[in-house]
């Protein structure tokens, strides 16, 4: 058996997007990615794992952006944890599409949302994708627990709704102290977050500008870090702003010098948002032949990130990199 790799250690954690996704993504992997639902969100993750085919994925995110559908569409997700979902927008569209249809039709696997929500009549033999729902604060709290490495976490964020009654990992005890009753979630078992920061050193250090999310928690409850990072600086620059390194080198396996990594979504102080190429996405999505035209263009007819940037057209990226200069700067 081969020695494991201690990546954490290393003093030189650079590596190439694939690498870093075929090295900590296998068949089975729980993942989540950092920012906020449309914000430094690192989109580039869904691609490559459509393009490199890993299976029976879990994927765990307190507010998903449309990006993970494409994981549903592939069929390579059995899990998705979340608290909420942008599903239908301005004129009907769906941003999820292909959760729908697996909801609708069974395809390219059933669903079952804790028996509320199950796919009617499907007559396939595929494993239904597991939507397991709870609220934002209890997300947070699951990270929360894990980077303390404690089993689980208290919390009342859910009384009054039915989320307890269709989520059956939330259990209710009376406080040991108050004998009141109180909900308890289980810490999640996370193998890798992958996270897009602006500026990271060769060590592993990630600086974060602008909304932080639970980065800095996602960072510490998962076994394995990868950083995505707009601009690979010094440890130097990094000691001149300590505060804004939200992910110490101690956390962090991969480090991967990877502007735009969160197209079509924005980072920022680095670049805006590409509404054209999401709109495309989503628009093309709302039929699977359409979503599959979709695919082979702008994923598998992609051999990597920087071709994805490419098909959109560095001339718009360079615009949309400096308008974000003029409205969000960030130290150079």
């Amino acid at each position: 058996m081969a020695e494991e790799v201690d990546y954490k250690h290393k003093l030189y954690k650079l590596m190439f997007e694939q690498e870093a996704v075929a090295t900590f993504v296998k068949d089975g992997t729980s993942f989540t990615v950092g920012g906020f639902l449309i914000n430094r969100e690192s989109d580039c993750v869904f691609r490559e794992i459509a393009r490199q085919g890993q299976k029976d994925l879990k994927f765990i995110e307190e507010s998903a952006s449309p990006g993970v559908d494409m994981l549903i569409g592939t069929g390579q997700l059995v899990q998705f944890d979340t608290a909420y979902i942008m599903h239908r927008q301005v004129g009907g569209i769906v941003s999820m599409p292909n959760l729908e249809r697996c909801l609708q039709e069974g395809n390219p696997r059933p669903i079952d949302l804790g028996g509320v929500m199950t796919t009617p009549n499907y007559k396939g033999n595929e494993k239904p994708l597991e939507v397991i729902d709870w609220t934002n604060f209890q997300v947070s709290l699951r990270y929360v627990a894990a980077s303390m490495k404690i089993p689980f976490m208290p919390n009342r964020s859910s009384f009054g709704t039915d989320i307890p009654k269709y989520n059956k990992q939330i259990k209710l005890i009376n406080d040991p102290y108050t004998d009141q009753p109180i909900h308890l979630i289980p810490s999640y078992d996370l193998d890798v977050a992958f996270i897009t920061v602006q500026k990271a050193d060769r060590r592993g250090n990630g600086q974060v500008w602008g909304y932080e999310g639970c980065d800095a928690w996602k960072a510490r409850a998962a076994k394995h870090v990868v950083l995505f990072a707009e601009k690979i600086v010094s440890t130097e620059e990094i000691y001149r702003h300590p505060s804004n390194t939200i992910i110490p080198a101690y956390c962090t396996d991969a480090v991967v010098y990877l502007p735009f990594s969160s197209l079509p979504f924005p980072v920022y102080g680095c670049h805006g948002s590409d509404g054209f190429t999401l709109m495309n996405m989503l628009l093309s999505s709302q039929t699977r032949d359409g979503w599959k035209m979709w695919m082979d263009e702008w994923v598998y007819g992609c051999k990597d990130n920087n071709d994805f940037c490419g098909k959109i057209g560095w001339e718009v990226l360079e615009r949309s990199v400096k308008s974000a200069h003029v409205l969000n700067t960030i130290p150079d």
